[in-house]
């Protein structure tokens, strides 16, 4: 599917607010990483890192929706979202993630699977400290990523480049 201007308009206003949201996390969680934890702040890390995958998976099932319009396999729709996110899938549109980022995103995928269905469970503050260490140090290509491709949409919306 070719998306339009106005579609490709509306898409990029969806990716740029995901990723406010994201800044926006970034921003109260890199308060709460500093020293020993206390079991609210380390749970408060958590739940940041989750609601960051969920803005980046927003984005990823909007431009989903928007270009392939599909899932297969219902199962594990969440990983296949993912994996297609770093497919370059001309002509319909080029790849949004680089492959680098593939490790971080799939160790995100995880963590944020476990913190929403194991509600009993108790965070490893190693753990969730070095998650969020890498994302601190990795998301700045994730979020690039997502910038640009948006940045493709504009052109779009905007005429000066052809529909993707």
């Amino acid at each position: 599917m070719r998306i339009d201007q106005g579609g490709a308009t509306t898409l990029a206003a969806v990716i740029g607010r995901d990723l406010l949201a994201i800044a926006a996390i970034e921003h109260h969680a890199a308060g709460l990483s500093g020293g020993a934890m206390q079991r609210a702040q380390l749970d408060s890390l958590g739940f940041a890192l989750h609601n960051i995958y969920n803005a980046l998976e927003n984005s990823f099932t909007q431009i989903s929706l928007s270009f392939e319009n599909h899932v297969r396999d219902r199962e594990r729709w969440h990983r296949e979202l993912l994996d297609k996110m770093f497919l370059d899938l001309a002509p319909l549109r080029p790849a949004v993630l680089m492959n680098a980022s593939r490790p971080l995103m799939g160790d995100l995928l995880g963590f944020r699977h476990i913190f929403r269905h194991a509600y009993e469970f108790v965070l490893d503050e190693e753990k969730v400290l070095a998650l969020w260490r890498r994302w601190l140090a990795e998301g700045t290509a994730v979020k690039g990523a997502l910038t640009n491709f948006s940045g493709l949409l504009r052109a779009v919306a905007a005429g000066d480049r052809p529909a993707l």
